[in-house]
C-alpha cells in the first residue's frame, strides 16, 4: 500500500527536544514544590497539551488565567534552554519531508504543542521552508489533546485525505494511541530517546533515512 498523505508529531519525532522540555519542567516543578518520578513525568507530561499538564500537575482544576501563566512560565524557560542548545531537526528529516514535496505527497504536523511554541519553532528552525503554516495543527485551546483522536482527525482534514490513506510519525505513547484511535493506516514509531517499545506492534525508526520511501505515492 502507498500512503498519500503523512502527519508528523514534532516534540521527540522531527524535533528531539525531549530531554530540553523535561529540563524546563524539572526547573518549574523545583520552582513550585512539585515532586515527580520519571514514570510520573512520562505519565503526566510527555505528548499531553499543556491544559491536560498542568492539571495533572497540580492535581487540581485551574483557572483560564493560571494556565496562561503556567504555560508561559515554562515554556520561557524551554525556549531559553532550545535556543542555547540550537538542535536540529531529526536525522534525516528535512530530506525526507523535500522527498515527499518532490512527489506530490501532502503532509503536515499535528502537536500538543501550544501557538506560542509552533512559532517559536517557525522562527527558530525556519520551518517555513518545509511546511505550511496555515496547515499545522496544534494545541489552540478547543482541540482535545492526544491520546484523544482530535489532532489527528483535524489534520486529516486539513489534508484532505482519510486517515486510510495516512501514515503517521510520532514519539509518545499517548500520540500512538490517538493515531490508533484515528484509524490511521500505518504509524511509524520514532525512538528518540531510546525507549522500550515492545509492547506496540508498529514499525520503529531511529532515523528518517531508514523510511522505504517506495511507501509513498
Amino acid at each position: 500500500m502507498k500512503y498519500r498523505g503523512v502527519i508528523f508529531d514534532f516534540n521527540g519525532t522531527l524535533y528531539w527536544d525531549t530531554p530540553l522540555h523535561d529540563l524546563a519542567f524539572d526547573i518549574f516543578l523545583e520552582k513550585h514544590g512539585i515532586s515527580l518520578t520519571a514514570g510520573e513525568k512520562k505519565e503526566k507530561i510527555h505528548g499531553k497539551t499543556n491544559n491536560d499538564i498542568f492539571r495533572g500537575i497540580f492535581e487540581r482544576e485551574l483557572s483560564a488565567a493560571e494556565i496562561y501563566e503556567y504555560t508561559m512560565e515554562k515554556e520561557t524557560t524551554y525556549q531559553n534552554i532550545s535556543r542555547e542548545r540550537n538542535l536540529p531537526l531529526a536525522p534525516g528529516a528535512a530530506d525526507f519531508i523535500k522527498y515527499l514535496r518532490s512527489r506530490g505527497v501532502k503532509y503536515t504536523i499535528a502537536t500538543s504543542s501550544g501557538v506560542e511554541n509552533v512559532d517559536f519553532y517557525f522562527s527558530q528552525l525556519k520551518l517555513h521552508e518545509l511546511f505550511d503554516r496555515e496547515n499545522i495543527v496544534y494545541n489552540n485551546g478547543i482541540l482535545r489533546g492526544k491520546p484523544h483522536p482530535d489532532l489527528f482527525i483535524e489534520a486529516s482534514k486539513k489534508l484532505g485525505i482519510p486517515p486510510d490513506g495516512l501514515a503517521v510519525f510520532e514519539d509518545s505513547a499517548s500520540g500512538i494511541i490517538a493515531a490508533e484511535k484515528t484509524g490511521i493506516a500505518k504509524i511509524f514509531i520514532v525512538n528518540s530517546n531510546g525507549e522500550d517499545y515492545a509492547a506496540w506492534n508498529h514499525e520503529i525508526i531511529t532515523d528518517f533515512n531508514e523510511i522505504d520511501r517506495s511507501l509513498f505515492a
